[in-house]
């Protein structure tokens, strides 16, 4: 069930501090590839958001809820717009610096 009026003050200070800098890594190697608009930001234990390409592809990108799921993989699907949640297939990467720049983006 949703969580109604949700707005951040039962996440642990250590998860805040993690989404922080996963934003800024993540964010700087997209960047450097070429990428714009990135907006990332946290749910409960998780965190998303949209970037795009160099082409113009608009991405959706997720991380399931760390505290079950751990933190070893991302997912990352085309979509429409920034408002797309359900866009095209789903594909996984892991969370290294290494597999980040190795994703191929169309």
């Amino acid at each position: 069930m949703p969580r109604k009026n949700y707005s951040g003050s039962d996440l642990s200070s250590e998860f805040k501090s993690f989404f922080r800098k996963e934003k800024k890594r993540i964010s700087d190697i997209l960047t450097k590839k070429g990428c714009t608009n990135i907006d990332l930001s946290y749910g409960f234990y998780y965190f998303s958001g949209f970037f795009t390409s160099p082409t113009g592809q608009v991405y959706y990108l997720s991380c399931s809820d760390v505290r079950h799921f751990g933190y070893e993989r991302l997912l990352i699907r085309t979509a429409k717009d920034y408002k797309d949640y359900t866009g095209g297939s789903n594909q996984f990467i892991g969370t290294t610096n290494e597999d980040l720049e190795k994703f191929r983006m169309i």
